[in-house]
């Protein structure tokens, strides 16, 4: 009986799990982003030094006050999420084109299931300048959630809508 209640607990704690995970990629999201790394030397994930924006992390963290829930795994540069609606946990970086001076972010998006490391990304722009930005997901947003690319304590930024296989960035929907 107890195995079954463990069970029946488990299920319903993976049932109504969020739509929105968070800032921290699973060993196997780890594996795709670094096999694609490989590939393209030319990167390197953005670190939070490279946003230069070490008091907005600390407010995500904490949650801005009471106004906003705090967010623990805050990376500004590292979200997952089931962004295309498919059922599947996704994932954005923002990565650092080492080459350049300027403008030299790149965002990539991968879209799970991730059952091999090789996976080549569902979106990627890059030459973009992303410091003091950062990716949001999930709440506090209205549903249906989109990834967001924006400026900390604001409500304006770059959605990313999924668009067939891929993505494409909407303006039009900032508040």
């Amino acid at each position: 009986m107890t195995i079954k209640c463990v069970l029946l607990l488990t299920a319903c704690l993976v049932l109504v799990a969020p739509a929105w995970s968070g800032h921290t990629l699973t060993p196997q999201e780890q594996k795709v982003l670094k096999g694609w790394l490989a590939h393209h030397a030319e990167y390197r994930l953005a670190t939070d030094e490279d946003c230069d924006c070490a008091g907005d992390i600390e407010q995500m963290k904490t949650g801005y006050g009471g106004l906003m829930k705090p967010v623990r795994d805050y990376h500004p540069y590292v979200v997952t999420g089931d962004f295309n609606g498919d059922g599947a946990e996704d994932f954005a970086a923002a990565v650092l084109d080492v080459s350049k001076k300027e403008k030299n972010f790149a965002l990539v998006v991968f879209n799970g299931p991730f059952k091999s490391e090789t996976r080549s990304p569902a979106f990627i722009e890059s030459g973009m300048d992303l410091r003091y930005m950062g990716l949001f997901y999930g709440p506090p947003r209205p549903k249906p959630y989109r990834l967001l690319l924006g400026p900390f304590e604001s409500d304006s930024g770059a959605l990313l809508i999924p668009h067939g296989r891929g993505y494409k960035w909407d303006d039009s929907e900032e508040e």
